[in-house]
């Protein structure tokens, strides 16, 4: 039964996770929201239903175009793949406990809060992996929403918190960006990231903002290094640090009673 749940689950957040890869893609390149059908990007061919479905019609198509047979971007079923592992855990986070499911109204009003903040998150994710643009519709504007969320105790946080988290995120990395220009006399953080960091700060809290800046640094110099050892590329180099962002802010929301419990107290409750 359970490994059924899970499955109908997952197969719904895959079908999401289309969606917002649509919703993604249109907002940088200046497409309509309300346009019904999905159309191939290189050749406008309209794409038919049974070259629609996540994740498998991107490998029976071999990611080609069935007409013009142009590429089609990894990030289609990497998104889809993502969404649906990302919002199942988040589902199973607010409504599965003690081997049972539980429905009570505060935590679907819950859920369906994250749900916003996660989707974002992902959006904002496929935006700069492909354009290095992360649009304020998917950051920014969404603070005014997690703060009346807040207001309303359906975030795991107060009102001040998420207020407090949303003012210091945006400019903690501000702050960053204007030492980094002024010492290296280049830009090194974007708008983007700044307004993603104020979003996750409204619904993680100050907290939440110390640690998603803490693992996505990590992280992504990590990746950076490995990305240099074998590319031997040192100059010029342009790397989102969106999704390393949306990746710390993540490992915090699911694991910040072991992270919190292991800075403070050194050790890992089990």
């Amino acid at each position: 039964m359970l490994a059924i749940a899970i499955f109908i689950i997952m197969i719904f957040f895959l079908c999401w996770g289309s969606f917002l890869n649509v919703i993604a893609y249109r907002s940088i390149h200046d497409k309509s929201f309300w346009q019904k059908r999905s159309t191939c990007n290189n050749c406008n061919g309209l794409i038919v239903w049974y070259d629609n479905i996540p994740v498998i019609s991107w490998f029976i198509l071999q990611a080609k175009c069935r007409n013009c047979k142009s590429k089609i971007s990894y990030l289609y079923p990497f998104i889809e793949i993502l969404t649906s592992v990302i919002l199942s855990c988040l589902f199973f986070y607010f409504f599965y406990d003690q081997n049972n499911f539980i429905f009570i109204k505060r935590n679907i009003f819950s859920f369906l809060s994250y749900f916003i903040f996660f989707s974002a998150l992902i959006v904002s994710t496929r935006t700069d992996l492909e354009e290095m643009v992360i649009p304020q519709f998917f950051s920014i504007y969404i603070v005014p929403v997690a703060l009346f969320l807040s207001y309303f105790n359906f975030l795991e946080i107060s009102f001040i918190q998420s207020f407090v988290g949303a003012f210091v995120g945006y400019f903690v990395l501000w702050f960053v960006a204007k030492m980094f220009k002024l010492f290296a006399k280049k830009d090194g953080l974007g708008q983007g990231d700044m307004e993603l960091l104020a979003l996750i700060g409204a619904y993680l809290g100050i907290i939440g903002v110390w640690f998603t800046i803490l693992i996505s640094s990590i992280i992504g110099v990590i990746v950076m290094g490995i990305y240099i050892y074998f590319t031997k590329k040192q100059k010029d180099i342009r790397f989102p640090f969106g999704p390393f962002l949306v990746l710390g802010a993540i490992l915090y929301f699911f694991f910040k009673s072991y992270l919190i419990n292991f800075l403070f107290n050194y050790s890992i409750p089990f």
